[in-house]
């Protein structure tokens, strides 16, 4: 099966492009979840807001901590 697919080398020009892409990329994505946050918190309010964002650090916490073994 690998036979059949195409081997492509990447050049360092490649790896470079890639790179600016990704980051462009997340930069956007970065700027629409802000515009995005402050539209819900305009029309939310703050209270909800940081009980919604304090609950999703405190379950991604304990997502990266894991548990401990005793």
């Amino acid at each position: 099966m690998d036979s059949k697919l195409a081997r492509k080398d990447y050049t360092q020009t490649d790896l470079d492009n890639a790179r600016t892409k990704g980051q462009i990329l997340g930069w956007v994505q970065g700027g629409i979840g802000v515009i995005a946050g402050l539209l819900v918190l305009r029309f939310v309010g703050w209270i909800p807001t940081l009980v919604v964002l304090g609950v999703l650090g405190f379950l991604a916490l304990k997502l990266l901590t894991g548990r401990k073994r005793e």
